[in-house]
């Protein structure tokens, strides 16, 4: 089958999406699994160190994997493919064409697959097309999965679509860091710190859900400065522009994240006293705010 290359990743619960004809396409939870509330992972748009995570992670491992909505093959390739070169980092991967330049992606499958998807025949919905499993470049057994629309050049947060997943907990607003010359300060309220000019402040930000262990990332952050918005930044889909993917805000990987943390800016900050606040929201619609109040004297 012909070899094409894409940039995605995703994972859902029964969605429905409009496509660009009007057509409205129902999407089906990809993977058959209990507690899906406690087994995501990761979610849509979280720092990967120099890239977006651009889906979302279900933690699952021998469980089916159903295609989302009918369709055809667009893609798939497995280890068995290729026995003498190097596994790619999705791993085992399908893609499916939901027509109007819709698609979905699904990563890290289990070795053997399905004799059909080497076949022209179309595939319907609930129908399955793999096992969760642990290939390609994975620390756990999961299924990566993505949502695309404009034939790849836009991709979205599978959340925005899937059934409401329980969640009562707000994000955690932690660290406040000051990053000078490859090295980093936590600001603590009532620090004092010097600076000699502008600097990268970051914050930590997780989202734990219903599973405290996990640290997952966050759907909507705002920044203010001495009571004056700063900038707000958006992390519901990526679109692909000249070359690089940027939020709907516009901003690259780079404008938003530092050393991966969540980037609030370079400051220039007045000497005295300064107050970072920090606005976060989870899909859900949970929020949080925090408040760093710290002097500076400049240098």
């Amino acid at each position: 089958m012909k070899r094409i290359t894409f940039v995605v990743l995703w994972t859902a619960f029964h969605l429905s999406m409009e496509a660009e004809n009007n057509k409205v396409i129902n999407y089906l939870i990809p993977v058959k699994t209990d507690q899906l509330e406690n087994k995501i992972t990761s979610t849509f748009g979280e720092s990967r160190g120099d890239h977006f995570h651009n889906g979302m992670d279900i933690s699952s491992m021998n469980e089916p994997v159903l295609a989302m909505a009918d369709g055809k093959v667009l893609y798939s390739r497995y280890a068995e493919d290729h026995p003498f070169e190097d596994e790619l980092g999705t791993g085992n991967s399908v893609w499916l064409d939901h027509g109007s330049g819709n698609f979905t992606a699904y990563y890290h499958l289990k070795d053997g697959r399905i004799s059909k998807l080497l076949k022209p025949d179309p595939v319907k919905a609930g129908e399955k097309i793999g096992v969760t499993g642990n290939s390609g470049h994975s620390s756990g057994a999961h299924l990566h999965f993505v949502v695309l629309r404009k034939f790849g050049l836009e991709i979205l947060d599978p959340q925005k679509f899937l059934s409401p997943i329980p969640d009562g907990a707000a994000p955690e607003i932690s660290s406040l860091l000051v990053h000078v010359n490859g090295k980093f300060t936590n600001i603590n309220d009532g620090d004092n710190i010097n600076l000699s000019k502008e600097f990268p402040f970051t914050v930590s930000i997780v989202d734990a859900g219903e599973k405290k262990s996990q640290r997952r990332g966050i759907t909507k952050v705002q920044y203010f400065l001495n009571g004056e918005a700063l900038r707000s930044a958006d992390f519901g889909s990526l679109q692909y522009s000249r070359a690089e993917w940027k939020n709907p805000d516009g901003f690259a990987f780079t404008s938003l994240y530092h050393k991966d943390q969540y980037l609030i800016g370079n400051l220039n900050l007045k000497s005295g006293e300064n107050t970072v606040k920090v606005v976060a929201w989870d899909f859900k619609g949970n929020v949080n705010e925090r408040s760093f109040t710290f002097y500076v004297s400049r240098l």
